[in-house]
This record gives structure tokens, sequence and C-alpha cells, in this order.
């Protein structure tokens, strides 16, 4: 499943961002900048890594070097899958990526985190949650 923007609160801005020609990006991925160009988010993302959520899919056949991203503003919501069942008890924690479109919800806050949980969303074993991102 890919990131869902659920609420938008501000106007949405969508900008290009560079990545390599043969770097794969799927829409609704969450994106980080790693020596000046897009690439997918992994567990090791921060927030000052944070570009965007990707708007586009791009193949490595496609050579582009440019992706739309969604900028992400504090105030917009989330919808992401989560490692584990989600668990009303994690509100207000922030957690870290298990790759770009996943939140690792270990019911502990992380200083690292990079998405804070707003809410649970549908069955607990659904696992997806309402989250916000942590922006610098």
């Amino acid at each position: 499943m890919q990131v869902l923007q659920a609420q938008i609160k501000n106007t949405r801005e969508i900008v290009l961002l560079n990545k390599g020609s043969s770097t794969v990006v799927t829409k609704g991925e969450i994106l980080m900048l790693a020596t000046g160009v897009a690439v997918p988010a992994t567990s090791a993302t921060v927030a000052a890594d944070l570009a965007g959520l990707c708007n586009q899919t791009i193949a490595a056949a496609d050579a582009l070097t440019q992706v739309e991203t969604i900028v992400i503003s504090d105030e917009d919501t989330f919808l992401i899958n989560t490692a584990n069942n989600t668990n009303a008890a994690h509100n207000g924690q922030q957690m870290v990526l298990t790759d770009s479109v996943t939140a690792n919800n270990t019911g502990t806050t992380s200083a690292t985190g990079i998405v804070v949980q707003v809410a649970p969303f549908g069955a607990t074993g659904d696992k997806k949650i309402l989250c916000r991102f942590v922006t610098l």
C-alpha cells in the first residue's frame, strides 16, 4: 500500500526533485534526500533528510532524472502502514520507518522518529494509522 494523504491543511505544493536516472520510485512512497538526490526512504531516514511524498511511479528503464514530489506540511495528515498491530496507546508517539511505506510502531517513542501517530485506522490487525510527519 502507498502512503495516502488523508487530510490537507494547506495548499498542496508539488516540486520536482532530482533523482538518479536508474533510481526506481513508486507513487505514494516517502522520499528522502541522499547526497542531494531523491531516493526511497529507509529505516535510517531522519527528519532532516525527509524530502516528501512521491507523486509518480518511475521505472529504471524510464531513465528520468526528476520526480514529482508532494511537499509535506506540518498540518497534513497521512494514512500509513505499520509493522505491528495498531494501538491507540501509541497516539502521540514518534516512529521511525521500516521502509518507504511502513512506520515501525513498537510502542515506544523514538527521538529519531519521523512520523507521529494521530490515531489508529480501521481494525487493529489492519496495521494502518493516521500520522503526521516530523518536519524541521
